[in-house]
């Protein structure tokens, strides 16, 4: 080694996507951002997530691609944390604390009670898009609890027999 370093090979022009979906131009021009540096995944994801709204299959083997990373480690980064979604988010995500002051005052019945009668599995959307249920550890607002959030909005002191209510007037507002 004479101390000269290699300089890094330059990649070439990304082709179009397939598809033609011009979003994958915006997603390569963020891989190219961050040089298509693996450490970035976390970063590109959110930008994936951002552009498509969800990660679907196909963007993720994408960035698996080109990032030069097994399929298995992108899943698992995907699957790992919380912020990320494989399937489509609603417009308004309704948060029921599992915590445990909200655990103890029956908050699991609430979600079920909620599920059903928005017809939504955990993680889904309502057939028009507007929102998707979820379960959180905890959302800060044990004095309500059991509570729910829906955005910065935060709703307490329910049971499962105000649930219907609770869709007829207040999540109306999100409509």
């Amino acid at each position: 080694m004479n101390g000269t370093t290699i300089p890094p090979q330059p990649r070439p022009e990304p082709a179009p996507h397939p598809s033609g979906d011009p979003r994958f131009a915006s997603l390569d021009a963020t891989l190219d951002r961050y040089h298509y540096e693996p450490t970035a995944l976390i970063q590109i994801l959110h930008a994936a997530q951002q552009l498509f709204g969800y990660l679907r299959a196909d963007v993720l083997h994408y960035v698996a691609a080109k990032l030069r990373l097994p399929i298995a480690q992108v899943y698992g980064v995907v699957t790992f944390y919380h912020l990320f979604t494989t399937k489509p988010r609603g417009k308004h995500q309704i948060l029921v604390c599992t915590g445990t002051a909200c655990h103890v005052r029956g908050s699991k019945l609430i979600f079920e009670r909620l599920q059903q009668q928005l017809g939504v599995a955990e993680g889904e959307s309502t057939k028009d898009g507007l929102f998707s249920v979820h379960q959180a550890r905890c959302i800060g607002a044990c004095a309500l609890a059991p509570a729910i959030a829906v955005g910065d909005d935060v709703y307490g002191k329910l049971s499962p027999d105000k649930i219907a209510n609770f869709i007829k007037k207040d999540l109306k507002k999100y409509t």
